[in-house]
């Protein structure tokens, strides 16, 4: 925030007092969000709504994989698929850093980026403006701005509100980034362990202030230990992020998906009783034994064992109690047999 303020602080006094209260505006619309899409959403409504523009282009680094490129690209105010052949951000952002310009022409960055590939995939969409998505840590990304659809070309004090306008998005798409690598695991994209304990812990709460109804679900996966030791660990990770998507498709918007540790899941499920929560448990139990998973030698097959516990306030007051009855339940399953869902009552 201290650093929005400081943004906020050193706006261009040339922009004219409607301008500034308008990037003020959505400076805030910026700021206020913590999902790196959502930044994107607000900058594209800001930039479409000023200058019409046709397009506009991010590529940011991937979460995981820091120099595959993530490209989002939208027409007007709506998404569409772009292919571009970039094997890797990472030479474009260094290009970037090497100058501290707020934007540069394409112009520019044709004549003087030394990969003549990258240029020809970036002219396929007509760039007319480069900008870096920089913040005192560096540059963490780039958007590409066509020309003014009047043929016109972009004016100082046009630049000037773009610049301000990007200046907003790239502390803001820092700190979505920085906030999702405290709550999210990595290698599943399901919330942490440790973010899954806090959104339990308001969920209690909210149960006992408004008498709120809400199920939580405790998943393992079967013989996972056997199953490593038989096609290795690199295999194994597989499995885990085949069933993570396979349980983010299975509940509703609403519901919180994390990993809890190793092999082992869990969902919160709010506003939902036991017998509800049992037919989300057993929606996933059947998805994940029917999936086939992919293997060197073709298909594998795994199942998970589920227990379901529904929070009770008049004898539970604490999240940690409903956790012990939830892995009761997956205790009773895996007990039964496994590949099976128990409720604890």
């Amino acid at each position: 925030m201290l650093a929005e303020k400081e943004e906020l602080q050193h706006l261009p006094l040339e922009l004219g007092s409607q301008d500034l209260k308008e990037i003020i505006e959505v400076a805030s619309q910026i700021t206020a969000q913590l999902d790196v899409e959502n930044v994107i959403r607000n900058v594209v409504l800001s930039l479409v709504a000023r200058f019409q523009s046709p397009t506009v282009t991010f590529l940011l680094p991937h979460d995981i994989d820091e120099n595959r490129p993530v490209i989002y690209h939208f027409q007007g105010l709506k998404t569409q698929e772009l292919a571009l052949a970039l094997p890797s951000i990472g030479p474009m952002l260094s290009f970037l850093e090497r100058d501290e310009y707020n934007q540069i022409s394409f112009a520019y960055f044709r004549e003087n980026f030394p990969d003549a590939e990258v240029v020809q995939e970036l002219a396929s969409i007509h760039p007319d403006m480069l900008l870096p998505l920089r913040t005192d840590k560096g540059v963490n990304g780039l958007i590409l701005l066509p020309g003014k659809p009047d043929g016109q070309g972009y004016s100082l004090l046009d630049v000037q509100y773009i610049t301000q306008i990007v200046r907003f998005a790239s502390i803001a798409i820092e700190n979505a980034n920085l906030y999702w690598q405290a709550t999210t695991d990595r290698m599943t994209k399901l919330y942490s362990h440790h973010y899954f304990q806090q959104n339990l812990e308001e969920e209690v709460s909210r149960a006992h202030r408004y008498g709120a109804t809400f199920c939580l679900i405790m998943m393992d996966i079967d013989h996972f230990k056997k199953f490593n030791d038989t096609y290795g660990h690199l295999q194994g990770d597989i499995i885990i992020k085949d069933i993570a998507r396979i349980l983010r498709s299975s509940v509703r918007s609403i519901d919180f998906t994390a990993r809890y540790g190793g092999e082992e899941f869990s969902v919160i499920l709010p506003e939902i009783k036991a017998q509800g929560a049992v037919v989300v448990a057993e929606r996933i139990r059947r998805s994940i034994e029917k999936h086939p998973f992919p293997g060197e030698d073709g298909a594998l097959h795994v199942t998970v064992s589920i227990g379901v516990a529904e929070f009770k306030p008049s004898r539970m007051r604490a999240a940690s109690q409903l956790i012990a009855e939830a892995d009761k339940a997956l205790y009773q399953s895996k007990e039964m047999g496994r590949n099976r869902v128990s409720v604890q009552k």
